[in-house]
């Protein structure tokens, strides 16, 4: 069984560098003190013409000397607090995990020896032929006391590997986050004038002219934006890469995608009129067989070796790169150098996708070799409607179950009320998990968010392409709010209508831009917050969060209830009421964290610490909860506009 533990940064090494930072900027500060008065002595040995105070030329620059001094002791600060409370343990953490890695693999050994051994002894005698017997192993107790533990070790090998996984990133995480504070500290690098100003530069535009083979100035040419720019980079680059995919052996193919692992969540960012003309080109010279899979030409190709490549271009049909994104699912379960996190994380992808009404619609391994992928129930192709669920903090495909049975609760719902109501109308859901919403540590930070939002603009534009009449309703919850709003800020009209459940909070930016959308009447939000949600708040932090904004307190925002009680429009037995939504957590949950605030004080007092937590409710309703009274309201809110838009 095979693991591999990144290392960790020297704690003592990192306490050494933080006592050198310290004395050298007290080294430096000191030095250019004593040449201060050195220089000083100069007004009394020279009479400069025209008279310049020569005292006082140094002013600045002791300012910037003394300014270094301080960054430096910052600097010792932050690598002091990040070895004593980061490193060092996670180094405790690695030799604890390094020590269960030999444990296991011993034991493992141990027993595969052992089933070796009594599978060579039954080979050995001829009267175990399994021609006669029908037999091809042996049944006796040590052979299967091996198998059994040797599949109790499997079960163990998963929870290692989860462990490892939840290692790699609290490591990342601790190294991103010391990166963040050191990259924060400034002071004695500030180019100035003569005058004392300082000096500042700005680059507009990346690059002068187009991506292509002329490097050369030509004023003829318009410059370039970033966006642009990157927007032509990208999709120059992906289509040359899967022209050669096309044609290249499989081997070389896979050796390839192997060194490069951040270009399948590339592909995504094509544009949907680039991604589909590039579709069709290769289309044109490829053939299917009758089971749909493509058998020969460029697309024969990529079906075989990389079908990733057109399973997550944005701007092709669902049922153009459904397919290849399936294909590419196998692809990656097939691969043996898995680990047990990567593997069961698929599995639940495979299991999901396979369900009736559900289609996979892109799966990728990001950067940091987590699986990623998004889902449809019904046809994005001609919906009238798509609503696409976004996520919030700590989520990824390990929380498919979860997340799953929303998306199956919601179109259930939606069916329901549009034959209710006697709608001729037709709604697709998707599922939106192609982005790494990070942990706790790291949810008052807006680049995930930032990062996710240009992932979802993406997966919507090619909706937008595919389907252009289509309402566009975006649905996110906890940071996923974060993510939702910034889209809107990064491509506003990306949705028609967002609706945000227990929102972590929003950018100033974005909220800015939300309030602007709403007066122009280019968008329309609705937001709800329970008061039994006590997580939410700590996403918005004033001076600690970077998106403390409440969308609740917006003009114009739709502020529905979560707490429980009436619910305005949503038909059918029961339907006038909902129950609160009882903590943080999206969908019903069993979770000590979304229940624990409702222990009874009273039973604690009167029987103890104990007993009174067991009178704690056995599941926590959600906001996302077929039976909560957000979940109805939004659904019914949802159907108004359907008939006052349709």
């Amino acid at each position: 069984m095979s693991f591999s533990l990144k290392a960790v940064p020297s704690a003592s090494a990192m306490d050494s560098l933080a006592t050198d930072a310290a004395a050298l900027g007290q080294r430096v500060s000191d030095t250019f003190d004593a040449v201060v008065t050195q220089w000083k002595l100069l007004d009394d040995a020279f009479v400069l013409i025209p008279a310049v105070p020569v005292s006082g030329m140094l002013i600045t620059p002791q300012s910037s000397m003394s300014d270094f001094s301080d960054a430096m002791a910052a600097a010792k600060s932050a690598l002091g607090n990040a070895s004593f409370h980061d490193f060092g343990p996670l180094e405790v953490r690695r030799a604890d995990l390094l020590g269960r890695i030999d444990n296991l693999n011993q034991r493992h050994a141990n027993h595969q020896a052992a089933l070796r051994e009594e599978i060579a002894e039954f080979r050995a005698d001829p009267a175990n032929d399994p021609v006669i017997t029908g037999r091809n192993h042996p049944e006796t107790t040590a052979y299967g006391n091996a198998k059994a533990n040797l599949s109790i070790l499997d079960d163990e090998a998963e929870t290692l590997a989860l462990d490892v996984d939840r290692f790699h990133r609290d490591l990342d995480e601790a190294e991103a986050a010391l990166a963040t504070t050191l990259r924060s500290i400034t002071g004695g690098d500030t180019v100035r004038r003569s005058d004392g100003s300082e000096v500042h530069s700005s680059q507009m535009y990346w690059g002068i002219v187009p991506p292509g083979r002329s490097q050369g100035f030509d004023s003829r040419r318009e410059p370039l934006s970033l966006e642009d720019y990157f927007a032509q980079a990208v999709t120059s680059s992906v289509d040359t890469r899967i022209q050669w995919l096309a044609d290249a052996a499989p081997k070389k193919v896979e050796a390839w995608l192997n060194d490069h692992p951040e270009f399948m969540e590339t592909v995504g960012f094509v544009p949907p009129a680039a991604a589909a003309a590039l579709f069709a080109s290769l289309k044109a010279r490829s053939t299917q067989d009758t089971s749909g899979a493509w058998t020969t030409g460029p697309l024969g190709t990529l079906w075989s070796n990389a079908p990733g490549a057109i399973g997550n271009l944005n701007g092709l049909k669902v049922s153009e790169r459904s397919p290849f994104a399936e294909q590419e699912l196998q692809r990656l379960l097939a691969d043996p150098n898995l680990t047990g996190d990567q593997k069961t994380k698929l599995k639940l992808l495979d299991r999901k996708a396979a369900a009736a009404g559900v289609t996979l619609l892109s799966v990728f391994l990001d950067t940091d070799g987590d699986p990623r992928a998004s889902l449809v129930w019904g046809d994005a192709d001609t919906a009238d409607q798509i609503i696409t669920i976004t996520h919030g903090i700590a989520t990824d495909l390990g929380q498919l179950e979860d997340w799953g049975t929303i998306g199956d609760d919601l179109t259930e719902a939606l069916l329901d009320q549009t034959g209710k109501r006697h709608l001729d109308s037709s709604t697709a859901v998707v599922l939106f998990m192609e982005w790494d919403s990070g942990d706790m540590v790291t949810v008052q930070g807006a680049d995930r968010p930032q990062d996710g939002a240009a992932r979802e603009v993406a997966l919507i534009e090619g909706f937008r392409f595919v389907n252009p009449s289509a309402w566009q309703e975006g649905w996110a919850h906890s940071l996923g709010t974060t993510t939702t709003a910034d889209a809107v800020l990064q491509s506003p009209g990306v949705f028609d209508h967002v609706t945000l459940f227990g929102s972590a909070g929003l950018t100033p930016g974005a909220g800015t831009n939300l309030d602007e959308q709403i007066a122009s009447g280019d968008l329309t939000v609705s937001s709800t917050s329970a008061d039994l949600d006590w997580i939410a708040m700590w996403g918005r932090v004033p001076g600690v969060s970077e998106h403390p904004v409440n969308p609740a307190d917006l003009p114009g925002v739709d502020v529905f209830g979560s707490d429980g009680g009436p619910v305005d429009g949503y038909l059918g037995p029961g339907g006038d009421t909902g129950l609160p939504t009882q903590g943080h957590n999206e969908g019903a949950s069993t979770n000590l964290l979304y229940r624990i605030h409702r222990v009874d004080p009273l039973s604690v007092a009167t029987v103890g610490p104990i007993a009174g937590v067991l009178t704690m409710p056995g599941d926590s309703v959600g906001y996302l909860d077929p039976r909560s009274q957000s979940f109805k309201q939004a659904v019914a809110d949802f159907m108004t506009r359907i008939e006052e838009h349709g």
